[in-house]
């Protein structure tokens, strides 16, 4: 739209000052659409030539940043899916790494135990004020969250209550102290465990992990997502590999070429929530150091979802 600190060439220079490769294809330049598909092929070609040169270096887990989302939540979800996603959490923090975990309407109900985790008072704070200010947007357009969420898939599954699913939604974060508040996208300034006030955004929020600093992102699945295309996703965080993760039978049963870890095992008496969370550890940072997630072999996907906080009409 003719706006200076939008053109392509100075975003150019300012990720070339980070010592990163960057190029412009410009059809009025390149000799129109084809031309420029063509130089960018050439381009590509040549990039991924110079990348193969890179070489993996051994580094600690204090080198890992993982991000979070929960869907389609049922009565797995609590029991045992969200509280492995925990035990990975503790694990990494403890080892001196970053997790970040959000979906400020998914702890409306809960929120005042978040808070009792939190650092200091001013963190605390911040909590409440994020889930408080969520519910007052809702409310802004004529429905009390309360009411509308748990959604029908969730209900289905055997959740009650949003107090209900909340509790469950929010042990995904594990034990550790809370060290703040971020904004979508906003990258924590020391290593930790973060809440990110952002908003359900079903597949979009990953972008906003990666941005953040995430290296994996994880999607904890209920019982309600099968259907469709769910697990065909490919990676919408676009540069960390995203993993898929159920306690859910049904789901696992109907997606395991999907699913990159099940801990339904807990449920079936198979494993200790401890064992489950162990080996989802040894998953994680497996994929972390080059295997391949699922979503990765699967050279499909939709365009990634614009993160939107208001209503669409």
């Amino acid at each position: 739209m003719g706006y200076p600190e939008l053109g392509a060439e100075r975003l150019a220079d300012e990720i070339a000052q980070s010592g990163k490769r960057v190029e412009v294809l410009d059809p009025a330049k390149d000799g129109g659409t084809y031309g420029a598909i063509s130089r960018g092929i050439q381009l590509a070609r040549r990039m991924v030539y110079e990348a193969s040169g890179q070489r993996r270096v051994q580094v600690g887990d204090d080198r890992l940043s993982i991000g979070v989302k929960c869907g389609y939540s049922d009565t797995t979800s609590g029991i045992a899916g969200n509280p492995a996603v925990g035990y990975l959490y503790d694990k990494v923090v403890g080892a001196g790494g970053t997790a970040l975990f959000g979906e400020t309407t998914e702890i409306i109900g809960a929120e005042h135990v978040l808070a009792r985790r939190a650092v200091n008072r001013q963190v605390a704070q911040a909590i409440l004020d994020a889930a408080a200010a969520r519910e007052s947007r809702a409310k802004a357009t004529g429905l009390d969250i309360r009411t509308v969420n748990p959604v029908p898939s969730n209900i289905k599954g055997g959740i009650s209550s949003l107090e209900e699913k909340s509790l469950g939604a929010i042990y995904k974060a594990g034990t550790s102290p809370i060290q703040g508040v971020l904004r979508y996208a906003e990258r924590p300034s020391r290593p930790g465990l973060y809440f990110v006030d952002n908003w359900m955004g079903h597949l979009s929020i990953f972008a906003g992990y990666a941005a953040a600093g995430a290296n994996l992102v994880l999607f904890q699945l209920g019982g309600g997502g099968v259907a469709g295309r769910t697990v065909l996703e490919g990676s919408p965080s676009v540069v960390a590999p995203f993993l898929w993760a159920t306690a859910n039978p049904r789901t696992y049963a109907a997606a395991q070429d999907g699913i990159d870890f099940y801990s339904g095992t807990v449920i079936e008496g198979a494993e200790t929530p401890e064992e489950a969370g162990e080996r989802f550890y040894r998953i994680a940072t497996d994929i972390a150091s080059g295997t391949l997630a699922r979503s990765e072999t699967l050279n499909y996907t939709d365009p990634i979802d614009m993160y939107l906080e208001e209503p669409r009409f």
